[in-house]
């Protein structure tokens, strides 16, 4: 999740912090590849490789906290600015948050879904249209693809064959167990066509603990995202926070990291069933995790760490063992 973090510090979550970020008006076009990876002060980094340039971009949420910037690169470790992507004109239903953008090359076009709030309307994701992958984007609908009347987050589209599939997050605070659920769409991807399915709650995963925020004590589930594996299975990454390591406790902290889980779907069924990983992947802090397939064939694995300010993009080098069912983060300096 972008902008609002549940931050978990020596006296436990306080309440939502707003994250700096890039202004759009702050981030202009470049010229040159010549932003490393790790200096990318940033949330959420969605990276897609795109087959028709053959560069990689990287969409985030604007510090103006009403608009979306892009990123480029060759090589996934260089990049430059492209400035706005997505600057809202005064019809658009989403006023607040711009969390979270996630993109998708579908049937020649580039879309970018996203989380948006409003008063009257709540939280929910929409889809965004361009022809290119540096945009201009607009929106493809007027209002939320998620279900009225929930709250929802960190939407991303998901291709099973020719169906596809909305992947998103229903809110912790509304349901208290957070739960990951998937929707059918059509094949344009402006409504749905069925009723969406359940996956899995946040605290079916041994690997979680409940926060406390807004006066709500409850399991986080963030950034679903799915992969699927040379087996033909599926594994999907998602985030929240993890139990309290002795580490965490010397340290001070009263609840745990925020952190990536790995949970699969050995069948290659969307439905599952899941089966969670029984520890979390990582312990730097960091989460809302995608892969993507460099143009070399090795797949990457993109996060934000730590969850609290400054926030940097991580991007490295994954191998995916679907047999043994394991996610290993490798050294962050393979070329790809």
């Amino acid at each position: 999740m972008a902008g609002a973090v549940y931050a978990a510090g020596p006296h436990g979550v306080t309440g939502s912090q707003t994250v700096a970020e890039p202004r759009g008006d702050s981030v202009p076009r470049t010229g040159l590849y010549t932003i490393p990876s790790d200096s990318l002060l940033l949330r959420d980094p969605f990276v897609l490789a795109d087959p028709a340039s053959r560069l990689y971009y990287l969409p985030v949420r604007g510090g103006d906290a009403r608009s979306f910037v892009a990123y480029e690169s060759r090589d996934l470790h260089y990049w430059r600015a492209l400035g706005p992507v997505f600057t809202p004109d005064d019809a658009f239903w989403g006023l607040s948050d711009y969390w979270a953008p996630d993109l998708l090359l579908h049937d020649g076009r580039y879309y970018i879904a996203a989380t948006f709030s409003a008063p009257g309307r709540g939280r929910g994701c929409s889809l965004l249209v361009a022809d290119t992958p540096g945009g201009p984007y607009r929106p493809l609908t007027d209002g939320p693809v998620t279900p009225a009347g929930w709250t929802c987050l960190d939407a991303t589209i998901y291709m099973d064959g020719d169906q596809p599939w909305l992947l998103f997050s229903r809110e912790w605070l509304e349901v208290t167990d957070g739960q990951v659920w998937a929707m059918p769409l059509t094949r344009d991807l402006t409504a749905a066509v069925g009723d969406p399915v359940l996956l899995f709650s946040a605290s079916d995963a041994r690997w979680t603990a409940p926060i406390t925020a807004y006066g709500v004590t409850g399991y986080v589930t963030d950034a679903p995202f799915i992969w699927r594996t040379d087996s033909g299975g599926l594994l999907m990454l998602w985030s929240s926070f993890a139990r309290l390591t002795k580490a965490d406790r010397a340290a001070g902290r009263t609840e745990g990291r925020y952190a990536i889980g790995a949970a699969w779907s050995p069948s290659g069924d969307l439905r599952g069933p899941w089966v969670h990983d029984r520890r979390a992947l990582n312990t730097d802090d960091g989460g809302h995790a995608m892969i993507v397939r460099s143009f070399g064939g090795q797949p990457y694995i993109s996060y934000h760490a730590p969850n609290s300010h400054p926030t940097r993009a991580v991007i490295r080098p994954v191998t995916i063992d679907a047999r043994r069912r394991r996610v290993i983060l490798d050294s962050p300096t393979a070329n790809p």
